[in-house]
């Protein structure tokens, strides 16, 4: 199962479900896709590449209401989050917090500002039927401002809150169990409670009993205490600890019968599972074998069904856990609906029965050049259907890392289901890359890089294998950090399907950047500009980029020695040969013997530190932690404390221009050292492939084509995306200029002194201008073949540290790559 750096648990815990994965059988039976990795799998359930829907097969019939949260609808709302405080038979009680829109106050009175004014807090009530409103209720009327709810539930038409809110006379958090009259919004009942009491983290109802857990941090050690209810009301508490060992999250706890339960705990990045007896509060550890079916970081939003079974959401759709036949089965997948299934993914479980599921929560689609949110809270109700309406159409498998797919692939995957009379799009992802991924020893950047590509290497051999077994998908959405896939075997040439692109409407050499000899496999449907941000007059004589000598004159005079690549020899010298991969292996042949190659190393072994620094050691640089399949670093400070230049994977405008502000200056990306000084790469976001086996190439390439539209282009470009379309980047551009010399810059750096220090930048026109002579200035893709990556990573540290001269160590790094890519075919 994964594991993560113990630093990094706060943040695997907020990430984790975002990221969740749930595994598509591949065979119809439980073992993992292949029979190769092991992992648990969703059985059976979910329809395959080149099938027929029929009559019976499984489809959800959707309604969708928009919920009316009781705002005030004459204000513009800045911020809100809404959850659920609990529900009874006919209605769900919602707890909305946020802020209205405040006027500018950059050179207001702060002291006198009524904030309270601008703030809510309210309990709303809803029909689960209909999705109206039935009461609203403002908790600052009812309880006093500052107060927030902790936990709640509700019985009959009672909500029962625990509260907390900050004294500020005696300067403590104070906490109260409140009971309030759903039907008045009366206050029946309020009492303080003791802190102890407070500190419940969940509540599982588990047959007849609830228990609550709270988990205790004591200096090193991390524990649990289980607070058991019975039916009766009687109450126990019982404690999962042990000495030196850090047990840090209990995810769900299951009901297995006969008055026990299990409970999964992550201890020291493990799980571990324990049943216990909740007659006679025993534990007795279980072999972790007999669970592996069962995987728990893909459990969000645990539910106790109406059969008494748990279900839970992941981003593929709703499961269900079935014990007696150690499998995790899907109820309802997100591809059985005719809605948005990247909506459907972030939404929260309410109720499931035999023949429906209730979804809720708040779609978050929005423009990323405003800060107005316009996202609203929605109730989904979805029905079984007594049949399909697709039947007599042939399945088009799509594969997402994730099984996660954007909002807009999401909806041209509906239009493309409604539209097309043959073929049904349905997403499933059976490649479980990440459950046996291990960032837990992950010390710097070289551990996490390492890792990553030791990851994709095994994803992209599942991948490749299947495809040319003919059991792979069709469609391959965001696949294009596979790079062993870009070959003819495995992946279509696109470039018939989508014609000749006129540059004057499309960059058509990001295009051209993303080809392997000639041909594309992936379509960036979005990109990043990946290379150093810094001020123009620092480029070497190519004006886009820097020659391996000119880089070490910019690292020794401009940076002073401090690289703006954080990374040891190994890691270093494989990025730099990602962005001249081409110049190496042409038509499937590899030459590390040119001049360019030895370059590149000489250049390395000169001016870069054998390994990474510690993510976990102090230095002038804050912090930096690792979790899963993203770094967070800490912050560098601006202007002056940023230095001259920074490496960046730029996505949008947004980036562009917030680092301009960070560098006070810096209008030009330029390009990693090379051997000719080229500019910045090319790095696919958002693309598409199409398999070179797929059902029907002709049907996939219609979906793909779809992606190139203007109303997809411009709507990944207004949230904050490069794309294709030179329209829609522009268009973009202007609002992000608009944006970001008003209110973007002050949500995004804040008001008063510290905006006065930066020296606030003036954005304009000119700024769009330079962005676009930047990605036209990009003319090479940074593809990542893992397993020719990890030879080098191997191969290359010999030569770094003296031990043998270049020359041998490329002979042999080149005859392992190239029996890579012959083994390839």
């Amino acid at each position: 199962m994964k594991q993560i750096p113990v630093k990094a648990v706060s943040a695997f815990l907020a990430t984790s479900m975002l990221l969740s994965v749930a595994a598509c059988n591949k065979n119809g039976d439980s073992s993992g896709s292949s029979g190769s990795n092991g992992t648990s799998a969703i059985s059976g359930d979910t329809r395959r590449s080149g099938e027929q829907i029929t009559e019976d097969t499984p489809w959800f019939d959707g309604k969708v209401f928009d919920v009316d949260l009781g705002l005030d609808q004459t204000k513009e709302i800045d911020y809100s989050y809404t959850r659920v405080a609990g529900c009874n038979e006919n209605q769900i009680v919602l707890l909305t917090y946020g802020y209205y829109k405040m006027p500018d106050m950059s050179a207001g009175d702060w002291e006198s500002f009524d904030y309270e004014s601008y703030s809510f807090n309210y309990l709303t009530v809803v029909d689960k039927q209909s999705g109206s409103l039935l009461n609203s209720y403002n908790l600052g009327d009812l309880l006093g401002y500052g107060y927030y709810v902790e936990q709640s539930s509700v019985e009959g038409n009672m909500l029962m809150a625990r509260t907390s809110s900050y004294d500020a006379e005696t300067f403590e958090q104070v906490y109260n169990d409140v009971t309030i009259n759903l039907d008045t919004g009366a206050v029946v009942d309020s009492k303080q409670c003791d802190a102890d009491a407070a500190e419940i983290e969940r509540s599982f109802e588990v047959g007849d009993y609830k228990i609550d857990t709270e988990i205790i941090w004591e200096d090193v050690d991390v524990w649990y205490k289980l607070h058991i209810t019975s039916a009766d009301g009687s109450k126990k508490t019982v404690e999962l600890k042990e000495a030196g060992k850090s047990y840090f999250d209990v995810p769900v706890i299951f009901y297995t019968g006969d008055n026990k339960a299990l409970v999964p705990v992550n201890v020291d990045n493990e799980y571990r599972f324990f049943i216990l007896d909740l007659e006679t509060y025993a534990f007795t550890e279980e072999n972790a074998d007999n669970y592996e079916w069962l995987n728990l970081d893909m459990c969000y939003s645990p539910i106790v069904g109406e059969d008494g079974s748990v279900y839970f959401s992941s981003s593929l759709g709703v499961s269900r856990v079935d014990f007696e036949n150690k499998t995790t089965e899907t109820f309802f997948n997100y591809s059985w609906c005719g809605i948005n299934r990247s909506m459907l993914s972030y939404l929260d479980i309410v109720e499931v029965t035999d023949d429906s599921v209730l979804l809720c929560g708040q779609d978050y689609r929005s423009n990323a050049y405003q800060s107005s949110d316009e996202s609203a809270f929605m109730l989904l109700e979805f029905t079984r259907a007594d049949s399909n309406p697709h039947a007599g159409k042939t399945v088009l498998e799509l594969f997402s890392p994730y099984g996660y797919t954007e909002d807009k692939i999401g909806d041209a995957i509906v239009k493309y289901n409604e539209s097309s009379t043959d073929y049904f799009i349905e997403v499933c992802d059976r490649y479980t890359m990440l459950d046996d991924t291990d960032y837990s020893k992950a010390d710097n950047e070289d551990d996490y890089q390492k890792t990553v590509l030791e990851s994709e290497d095994k994803m992209s051999n599942e991948l490749a294998m299947d495809i040319l077994n003919g059991e792979g998908p069709d469609i391959l959405m965001n696949a294009s950090y596979y790079g062993q896939l870009c070959n003819s075997n495995y992946l279509t040439d696109l470039t018939p399907y989508i014609g000749d692109l006129d540059s004057d409407k499309y960059f058509t050499n990001v295009i051209e950047a993303s080809k392997t000899d000639g041909m594309l496999f992936n379509l960036p449907v979005c990109f990043i500009v990946e290379g150093i941000q810094t001020d123009a007059s620092y480029a070497g004589a190519s004006g886009v980029g820097f020659t391996t000598e000119e880089y070490e004159v910019f690292l020794r005079d401009v940076l002073n020695g401090k690289d703006v690549l954080d990374y040891g020899q190994a890691i270093y010298f494989s990025k730099l040969f990602n962005t001249m991969r081409t110049d190496f292996i042409k038509d499937g042949k590899v030459d590390f013997t040119s001049p360019e190659f030895e370059a590149l190393a000489q250049f390395v072994k000169d001016n870069v530190n054998e390994s990474a620094a510690s993510w976990y050691s102090d230095s002038d640089d804050g912090y930096a932690y690792g979790v899963g399949a993203t770094i967070f670093k800490g912050d560098r400070g601006y202007g002056e404390d940023m230095g001259p230049a920074l490496f960046t994977s730029c996505y949008g405008m947004s980036t562009y221009l917030t680092n301009m502000v960070d560098l006070q200056g810096g209008s030009a990306i330029l390009g990693l050292p090379s051997s000719d000084g080229r500019g910045p790469s090319i790095a696919p976001y958002i693309s598409v492939a199409v398999s070179a086996q797929a059902t029907d190439v002709d049907a996939c390439a219609a979906f793909v084509k779809m992606l190139l539209s203007d109303e997809v282009q411009l709507d990944f470009a207004m949230k904050d995306n490069f794309v294709l379309s030179r329209d829609a980047f522009r268009t973009a551009g202007e609002a992000a200029v608009e944006y970001y010399n008003g209110e973007g810059y002050d949500n995004y750096y804040g008001w008063g002194d510290d905006d006065a220090a930066r020296k606030r930048i003036t954005f304009s026109e000119q700024n769009i201008d330079d962005m676009e002579n930047i990605i036209m200035s990009c003319s090479n893709l940074n593809l990542t073949d893992a397993a020719i990556n990890l030879v080098l990573v191997e191969e290359m540290p010999s030569y770094f540290s003296g031990q043998k001269d270049l020359a041998d160590v490329a002979a042999i790094a080149q005859d392992r790559c190239q029996k890579v890519l012959d083994e390839r075919g």
